[in-house]
């Protein structure tokens, strides 16, 4: 388990550093997405080793190496249709972090069954999460863009991301996909909460409900007055906050109590 940690995380930093010379030259790509993949596989490899041996649901960090893993996965398949190489500039330091937490962290030896009923909703959450989780990463990339623009501040991060508009696009795009996923993670998930009174599920889909709707207000601005700038990105930031919390939160919380 130590050895496939230690590939992961070693693949973390080699992608890390060929990221940057994919955005400042295109040819290097040829070699950025061998070492990615490879990365992936390994990343999988251990998380899928962990949830062998653990529970996800009383082991928190387990949870936050799995949302980093689908939002690899995802940026993976998104490169090849978008450009969008630069969000890797804050994804992999992340989930290099969420690898090292999983080595220090002190976990509970349980084992969970996934309850097959539950696949789709599983399914439907994590790719939701992945491509909200990308958009966020996406606006706070817009934020700092524009506080560089501001201040006429031309930095050599600056010069590796694209254009505002292309930003945008990126992540309005991320957002519509991920709200559309979202909803049916809630429509497959509410009804296994209904019985419930009170519970981790039960605050995990009121969480998710309030993210929902935060969406819709992101979305129905974007297409009624086009909301752009500073207030699509913090509702972008704010509905995956608040995901994060349904997500992760009710599991450290839980765990916690």
């Amino acid at each position: 388990m130590i050895a496939s940690a230690t590939l992961s995380i070693l693949g973390l930093v080699f992608s890390s550093f060929c990221m940057k010379k994919v955005l400042n030259d295109n040819g290097s790509k040829q070699f950025f997405y061998p070492i990615f993949i490879f990365t992936i596989i390994s990343l999988a490899f251990y998380t899928y080793l962990l949830m062998s041996s653990y529970s996800i649901k009383s082991n928190f960090v387990i949870a936050l190496l799995l949302t980093f893993l689908i939002l690899n996965i995802v940026l993976l398949f998104l490169m090849f249709l978008k450009p969008a190489h630069h969000l890797a500039l804050i994804l992999l330091p992340l989930t290099t972090v969420s690898v090292f937490l999983t080595l220090i962290f002190d976990y509970q030896n349980t084992i969970d069954k996934i309850d097959n009923d539950l696949f789709l909703h599983i399914i439907f959450s994590l790719v939701s999460y992945g491509l909200l989780g990308l958009a966020a990463i996406q606006a706070l990339l817009l934020k700092f863009q524009e506080q560089k623009l501001k201040k006429l501040d031309n930095s050599s991060l600056s010069n590796l991301l694209p254009s505002m508009e292309v930003m945008e696009k990126i992540m309005f795009d991320l957002i519509v996909i991920g709200f559309l996923l979202l909803t049916l993670a809630i429509l497959t998930g509410a009804p296994f909460v209904a019985v419930e009174t009170f519970g981790a599920g039960l605050q995990k889909i009121t969480f998710s409900i309030i993210a929902w709707i935060v969406y819709s207000y992101l979305i129905y601005q974007r297409y009624s007055s086009n909301v752009t700038g500073k207030k699509a990105n913090n509702l972008a930031i704010s509905g995956m906050a608040i995901l994060f919390f349904a997500y992760l939160g009710t599991k450290i919380l839980f765990t916690i109590l």
